[in-house]
């Protein structure tokens, strides 16, 4: 009842403290090579870990590197072929492992009624959305494929959601709640979060989608702050998030 009655209390920091930016510019001139996601979700990893790491943590300059490391090892195998995506599946392990260090992130103290609450939103939002994509865009719910959907659930696990929990809300958002209002914070985080979404390459460019991810990954991100501000753990957003987008892989287009 006590997280549900007050918010998680955290350290204030400056807000770019921790940020690994050597490590960023090398990430982003990957991507801009079109080495693939795994060089964005990593840096989005190694930022989070950089800011949650403490600062007398002798580490710290070591777990932003090895995060996005693991997170690229992924990447590569899902390149390889489809089960080498199991090796996203990494990143997640490898900061469970070092959830000591990473605390306000809160991994390793996470609520299970929030937990639940937010796996709950997530299939909320996940059938609203197809039930809206089959009544106006020719979109169904089918069936799913263990070979064609396997590798996206591992990509949604230790990559997409993962990336996305662990630096809007455990990273961004919670540095933005210490100095400003919940509403003004969960702005910053909303607004980042979906720029972040609208720019993914992975992401089918038309309108209705667009304008579909906008909508529904706003919700998302508004409510996850939300769970975040409650809980002070990324685990209830991240289980909103995987099945939010375990759903959405179902959608497929009526021929």
């Amino acid at each position: 009842m006590y997280a549900l009655s007050r918010p998680h209390v955290v350290r204030r920091a400056p807000i770019l403290e921790g940020t690994p930016l050597p490590l960023l510019a090398l990430r982003g001139a990957g991507h801009a090579r079109a080495v693939g996601a795994g060089a964005a979700q990593g840096a989005l990893l190694a930022t989070a870990a950089g800011w949650m790491v403490p600062r007398q943590d002798p580490s710290r300059g070591f777990v932003p590197v090895g995060v996005a490391a693991v997170a690229m090892l992924g990447a590569v195998g899902a390149a390889a072929a489809p089960w080498g995506a199991v090796g996203y599946l990494l990143a997640p392990l490898w900061l469970w492992r070092r959830r000591a260090r990473l605390r306000q992130l809160g991994l390793d103290t996470p609520d299970a009624r929030l937990a639940l609450a937010g796996a709950v939103l997530g299939a909320i939002l996940g059938l609203h959305l197809g039930i809206t994509a089959s009544l106006t865009l020719g979109y169904r719910i089918g069936r799913p494929a263990p070979f064609e959907h396997g590798p996206w659930l591992a990509y949604d696990l230790g990559a997409n959601v993962l990336a996305a929990e662990c630096f809007f809300r455990g990273a961004l958002f919670d540095r933005a709640q210490r100095r400003w209002s919940f509403g003004a914070a969960a702005v910053i985080s909303t607004t980042a979060c979906v720029i972040r979404y609208l720019l993914d390459p992975l992401l089918p460019r038309t309108l209705e989608v667009v304008a579909g991810a906008a909508f529904y990954v706003g919700l998302l991100s508004v409510a996850n702050c939300w769970l975040y501000w409650r809980s002070g753990s990324v685990v209830p957003g991240f289980a909103a998030g995987v099945v939010f987008f375990t759903v959405y892989r179902l959608l497929h287009v009526v021929r």
